[in-house]
């Protein structure tokens, strides 16, 4: 008898389960066996040569970065810095005091890995949520070819670009610390001091141990706090000046009147001497002319420039019409020295009296909440597991995404070439009063906004910005205070988007004026589930009265359902939590309530794929899958549950982009 284990929905232990097997086979002579054991023998050897052979490592070799990107837009001069890596875990933080940061031919305690790497993934433990120190390191050379020869070696310059690393990363170069920074989901850019001929060694220490003061608070998260180099490294070859950041801002003053292009960038002169430069630019057909401009040593400047769209290709869901546009930087002599790519849509986006508009259209957009994971790799995503999940929301025929934190570039370009908009929000997320009166919060939390609206304002499919997820309910003057001033920061860096927040509702609430400044709110609402706060919404059928109560408290605002699902891990009974069918029968009301709110802009359900979410979290689930948030419409191994059918066809049943609205 063959056996599994079977562990206990309770808790209680595991037990070994037994299944059948064939009957054993007829007996053989003592000859036949002595033959048979010969040729098994032989097998075992050979199985055992090919075994050591597949366990015996190729040598570890320094290799030059390739000039490929994952995500096209951006500096047309990115060398990807793929390839071999290697991985050290440091539980007992001792690597810094050992000296792992110097550089050394040996590779001893090195283990080979490729990046993006969640040094955790598929380890559900409480010390892998909680956290602990890992260690990467790249031994590279420089590509050749990366510099026009007219550009003298002096005028030379790498900058290394890490799209997101969890948490706090510390940056050596050839035994050198270049850089410190913490954070994740948002690029951090180095300037790559001390670089030589041969061989370079690049390594990062990185802690993804999170405390109070980080965003999201930790220790840990509500979602599994997966540590490492979790999104692409780049080198970016800059040649005299940099071409720092760009802004392309289509403005469309009504959906049938002309656009213009609104362009800046950001330039710096990384040498010792005044440099004069000039920008050409180009946006689809229409060229874009910047001024001629001279920058001091080490200086930065912004250069503007604009064009006209007579009659334009509007963007949105159903028909994401892109525009290529691109950016030349060239010398005084007008060779180049680098550039710029981006794929941008035209579309505006405005409310007027409390109704979200694209170009002019009512929205009442249906779409997902997901997390940028996989049961297999973490929090770092291959490029076909983003596909994935994109495949699926385009599937069901979801209209908009959100997720607790700015998604990577890549689900970000998918989702601007499939007319899929995005909630983009910082995590922000669950911030205690207590920390929510330290000023410090605040500007953390504001240098996190900044960041992620300069960084990701170029996407057609951004809808809006989100300040925040579910702070505390009712805000006290500390959560009035930043959301007034989150609110006012963001209106300035982009003046062309709705700002936003996600916060828990139940019912009973009172109004809040706290929440005027903003443009959007979202509300987390879980009714027919359990009792939130006191109010009734356990009660599904109270689901219908809190809306209008919603509504009523903020009829000058764009309102979402940012969150509402069910678990489903196993078929039972249609009235017991837990089962498909209780996750798709709620589901299934929730839509019918939905529909019957016209002012409603837009649902989103909790949660695409099921996922890691913390140690014994169960979602009141009384057979849970420990540590697994089962609301996904899809499980941890990509299997469409039941409830994915019935979502998909309210999404289908519903028209997303509605009437357009006349001046």
């Amino acid at each position: 008898m063959a056996t599994s284990r079977l562990c206990m929905p309770d808790g209680s232990g595991c037990a070994l389960k037994s299944t059948p097997q064939p009957c054993p086979p007829p007996r053989v002579s003592l000859s036949s066996t002595l033959r048979a054991r010969s040729v098994l023998s032989l097998a075992l050897l050979l199985s055992l040569a090919a075994t050591v052979t597949a366990r015996a490592q190729p040598p570890y070799q320094p290799t030059a970065p390739t000039k490929s990107v994952v995500a096209t837009d951006g500096q047309t001069d990115r060398f990807l810095l793929g390839g071999p890596w290697l991985y050290r875990a440091d539980q007992g933080n001792v690597g810094v005091a050992q000296g792992w940061w110097q550089p050394t031919s040996s590779t001893d305690g090195w283990t080979p890995v490729s990046v993006p790497n969640a040094y955790n993934a598929g380890d559900l433990s409480s010390q892998s949520w909680y956290g602990y120190v890992g260690w990467y390191r790249r031994d590279f050379t420089l590509p050749t070819g990366a510099f026009p020869g007219y550009v003298p070696a002096a005028f030379q310059h790498w900058m290394l670009r890490f799209e997101s690393v969890n948490y706090y990363a510390t940056v050596w170069l050839n035994g050198r610390q270049i850089a410190t920074h913490g954070g994740a989901f948002l690029p951090r850019e180095v300037n790559l001091a001390g670089l030589h001929g041969g061989v370079n060694t690049l390594v990062v220490r990185v802690d993804d141990r999170t405390t109070a003061n980080s965003l999201p608070p930790g220790p840990g998260s509500n979602w599994w706090n997966f540590g490492g180099i979790l999104r692409e490294v780049y080198l970016r070859a800059v040649a005299k000046v940099d071409l720092q950041q760009v802004q392309i801002r289509p403005l469309l003053p009504c959906p049938s009147c002309a656009a213009t292009i609104s362009e800046q960038a950001l330039l710096r002169n990384v040498t010792d001497v005044p440099q004069t430069v000039q920008l050409h630019g180009s946006y689809g057909r229409v060229p874009i002319g910047f001024k001629r401009v001279t920058i001091g040593p080490h200086a930065t400047t912004t250069v503007r420039a604009s064009g006209h769209i007579a009659r334009p290709r509007l963007w949105a869901p159903g028909n994401p019409a892109l525009y290529k546009a691109t950016l030349t930087l060239s010398d005084a002599r007008g060779r180049p020295l680098g550039g710029y790519l981006d794929y941008s849509g035209i579309r505006s986006t405005t409310i007027r009296n409390g109704r979200l508009l694209l170009n002019g259209r009512l929205l009442h957009a249906r779409g997902v909440d997901m997390q940028e994971q996989n049961v297999d790799s973490g929090g770092a995503l291959s490029s076909g597991q983003t596909q994935a999940l994109i495949g699926w929301a385009r599937q069901l025929g979801a209209t908009i995404i959100r997720t607790h934190y700015p998604v990577g570039p890549l689900m970000e370009e998918l989702a601007d070439r499939d007319g899929i908009m995005i909630w983009s929000e910082v995590p922000a997320f669950g911030i205690p009063n207590v920390t929510l009166r330290q000023p410090s919060t605040h500007a953390r939390a504001r240098q996190l906004l900044s960041k992620n609206v300069l960084e990701n304002q170029n996407h057609p499919s951004i809808l809006l910005w989100s300040i925040g997820n579910e702070l505390p309910t009712p805000p006290s003057s500390a959560e009035a205070t930043y959301i007034a001033t989150a609110t006012k920061l963001v209106h300035r860096l982009d003046p062309t988007r709705p700002v936003g927040i996600a916060i828990p509702t139940w019912g009973g609430e009172p109004c809040s004026s706290a929440y005027r400044p903003l443009d959007v709110i979202g509300g987390n609402e879980y009714f027919g589930l359990f009792n939130e706060g006191g109010g009734t919404t356990d009660d599904r059928s109270q689901l219908g009265p809190f809306l209008d109560s919603f509504h009523a408290c903020y009829p000058k605002k764009a309102l979402f359902v940012t969150e509402f699902g069910f678990d489903g891990n196993r078929d039972g009974p249609v009235e017991e939590y837990g089962t498909y069918q209780f996750q798709s029968n709620n589901l299934a009301y929730h839509f019918g309530v939905f529909a019957s709110k016209p002012w409603l802009a837009g649902a989103m359900v909790q949660i695409l794929q099921n996922f890691a979410a913390y140690p014994f979290y169960n979602g009141a689930n009384p057979y849970p899958d420990a540590s697994i948030n089962g609301k996904g419409l899809v499980d941890l191994h990509g299997g469409l549950k039941p409830a994915f059918s019935v979502v998909s066809q309210a999404f289908h049943s519903t028209r997303q982009i509605g009437t357009r609205i006349q001046r």
